[in-house]
Formats: C-alpha cells, sequence, structure tokens
C-alpha cells in the first residue's frame, strides 16, 4: 500500500527554490479539487428498465441519442443528464379522486350546455430528447393543458343531445387522434384516451327525460291509432267482401228468377210446398 504522506513530507523536506514549491502546492490544489470534483461529481449513470437518459453538454447541446438502461460513463462538470420515464403514464380527469390530476373538464356543447367529462389519457415518451428539448421535465402539465384545449374545442362542434345520447364515442375519437397529431412532433405517443363519464346539469337531464317520456307515449299513440287503421280496414274488407256476396247472389236471381226458388227450398226445405199450396 503507497504511503501517500510520507511520499507528501519526502517531498516538502527537498530542497526547492519558493517558485517550485508554489507550483508544486498549485498543482497538488489543482489536483485534488478536481479529484473532489469528480468524486461529488459522479462519473457513473445508472438508467433502469423503462428509462432513458438525456445528456445535455455545456459544449454541444442536448445530445439527441439517449441512454438505455443500463451503466453509463458521462463526462464530469460540463455534463449534465436528466433521467425520463417511458413507460405508459396516465392523467385522469375525475372527481373526488385524490390520485386523479384535475376533477373533470367541464366544457360546452354547440347549444351551450355544460358538459362534464371524466377522462384518462394513457400516453408515452418515445423520444426523450425531443420531449426534454421542446418541454422540459414538466411535460406532464403541458399534456394536461393540450387535452384540455383539445377538449374544449371538439366538445363545442355537438350538441349535448348528440353527446347524451349516441355521438359521445365519435368525440373520443376526434379528441384521441388530435392530440396525437399535435403531441407526436413533442416526443409524446397517445395510446388511448378514455370518456368514462359525461354529465349534464340537472335541468338539462330533466328536460331530455320529459322528451324522451313524450316521445314515447306519442309513439304508442301513434301505435294505437295505426292499430286502429288496419282494424278498420279489415272490417271495410269484410263488409266488401260480403257485400260482394249478396250482389253476386242479386245479379244471379236477375239473371235466372228460378234460382229464387232453390234458395227457398234449401232454407225452408219440405215446408216451402205447404206454405206455398196454402
Amino acid at each position: 500500500m503507497v504511503n501517500w504522506t510520507k511520499i507528501l513530507l519526502n517531498e516538502w523536506s527537498y530542497p526547492m527554490s519558493s517558485s517550485s514549491r508554489y507550483q508544486w502546492l498549485s498543482s497538488l490544489f489543482v489536483g485534488v479539487v478536481a479529484l473532489g470534483a469528480f468524486t461529488t461529481t459522479s462519473a457513473v449513470r445508472f438508467v433502469g428498465n423503462g428509462e432513458n437518459l438525456v445528456v445535455f453538454s455545456w459544449f454541444g447541446g442536448v445530445q439527441q441519442k439517449t441512454l438505455e438502461p443500463g451503466f453509463h460513463l458521462i463526462t464530469p462538470l460540463i455534463s449534465k443528464t436528466e433521467l425520463f420515464d417511458i413507460k405508459t403514464q396516465a392523467l385522469t380527469w375525475k372527481d373526488q379522486d385524490p390520485s386523479a390530476y384535475d376533477p373533470r373538464i367541464i366544457s360546452l356543447s354547440r347549444d351551450g350546455q355544460e358538459v362534464r367529462m371524466e377522462i384518462t389519457l394513457q400516453y408515452r415518451v418515445i423520444d426523450a430528447a425531443t420531449t426534454f428539448t421542446s418541454l422540459g421535465k414538466e411535460y406532464a402539465d403541458y399534456i394536461a393543458a393540450i387535452t384540455r384545449s383539445v377538449v374544449f374545442l371538439e366538445t363545442a362542434a355537438f350538441s349535448a343531445q348528440d353527446l347524451y345520447s349516441t355521438k359521445r364515442p365519435i368525440l373520443q375519437v376526434q379528441i384521441r387522434e388530435k392530440l396525437a397529431a399535435l403531441l407526436q412532433e413533442r416526443g409524446i405517443l397517445i395510446q388511448d384516451l378514455l370518456i368514462r363519464d359525461v354529465g349534464f346539469s340537472p335541468d338539462f337531464v330533466g328536460a331530455i327525460e320529459a322528451k324522451t317520456i313524450a316521445e314515447n307515449q306519442l309513439a304508442q299513440k301513434d301505435f294505437e291509432i295505426e292499430q286502429a287503421r288496419q282494424d278498420a280496414r279489415s272490417l271495410v274488407l269484410q263488409a266488401q267482401a260480403e257485400a260482394g256476396k249478396l250482389t253476386a247472389k242479386a245479379n244471379a236471381l236477375k239473371r235466372n228468377p228460378q234460382y229464387l226458388k232453390v234458395v227457398k227450398s234449401q232454407v225452408l226445405g219440405n215446408t216451402l210446398e205447404v206454405l206455398v199450396t196454402k
């Protein structure tokens, strides 16, 4: 084992001029400072699974190629690093949920109705260097702001009635596609967007329910009227059939008076002769 104390003492006791001793002490000081800087500013970086390391150099700026999982050496003092999570992440807007990013997003429909949406956005950083350059480490706040803006814009194209009934999935797809186009250039991939629930004002819900009840009642009345018309048509057809039979018989009597005797005999049987003779 090297005895550095003995070596230093020997060097100090060795005859040298004042200028030489000053240079020697300066070199020693610089060496100690450099060693301390190297020790305190570690040149070794470890990147875990699902992470990327962005390296920024004071001379070259942000390196486009990020460091993948494993051990890496960087140049101390002149380099700075930022660790990025590249696994799937989620932002949720939900009322009374401490883990949510914010409460429900409130926007207005085309007809001015308040629409309160519970939304979950799933995304992943696919280009950490681009994300760091354009958004920095607080990129989640930017994603949240862009999401709210797109939700406001796309919701305004639909009526509240549409979103209450059948067109909610269309709105969901449009928001997801718009966000994907805006965030891809920032190094972020949108994996999915889910509108989990949509709430409306009590007055609007009451009006919709009343309208639905009225429409159902009207549909029932229309059905009953149509049924009555069908029954009337059946009666008319039956009457027309009976009238046709009577007309046929009358015509037959006109053409053949003897036909009446046949009918009478079928109805009265043997009593016909008695009635005739009396």
